[in-house]
């Protein structure tokens, strides 16, 4: 296959079931993708942009969905993709309802409503293509959100009934809106001192 990550697969021609033991006891996380795992940090290596941004998407979330049927998830949550048999790990996600766990696991989640990934330059065409494509498969699935960490840029998809998406581009100023529930969050507030320069030691 062609490796989703320009990383090396850890390991190849694994079952959900491996993956699940081998993740249980390795210190850091791992993807599993087309039956192969690879180590995140070994793809990533987010930035403080980064981090700052997914940081504002989940307390802009958990403020928005509080009291309501939804409830956000942080980077730690496993995600299933049918279309992969894959398993990843988003910067932040919502479930609306009961909660549903892949069968034969006790912490991968199969219904997130909403997705958002926040973009770095060593998975950026990963998450545009092949994790889009596999997020497409999640039924459930309404709303996927790239964040750019370069500029404030948002790029909002939005599932219609008819199983068509349709893309908003939104900037500085701009509101974020979902719906089932009504949501709006403010594309500032997910930028909110993301850029500030480090201090120079």
């Amino acid at each position: 296959m062609v490796d989703p990550m320009e990383a090396t697969a850890i390991k190849r021609g694994v079952t959900l079931e491996e993956y699940l033991a081998f993740e249980r006891d390795a210190p850091v996380k791992h993807i599993l993708w087309d039956g192969e795992i690879f180590e995140m940090w070994a793809m990533a290596g987010a930035s403080p942009a980064h981090n700052a941004i997914a940081t504002n998407a989940l307390v802009a979330l958990g403020v928005a969905l509080r009291g309501g049927p939804c409830r956000p998830f942080n980077s730690d949550q496993k995600i299933w993709i049918p279309r992969k048999g894959g398993i990843v790990y988003p910067d932040a996600s919502v479930v609306c309802g009961r909660l549903s766990l892949r069968e034969g696991s006790t912490d991968v989640v199969t219904n997130p409503t909403h997705i958002i990934e926040v973009l770095s330059p060593g998975t950026e065409a990963f998450d545009r293509a092949e994790k889009f494509a596999g997020y497409r498969s999640v039924e459930t699935l309404r709303h996927y959100v790239m964040v750019s960490s370069q500029e404030v840029m948002v790029e909002q998809y939005l599932r219609q009934d008819d199983g068509t998406w349709t893309l908003r581009v939104l900037g500085p100023g701009d509101v974020m809106t979902f719906a089932s529930p009504d949501v709006r969050i403010g594309v500032d507030e997910l930028y909110e001192r993301a850029f500030d320069e480090a201090a120079t030691p």
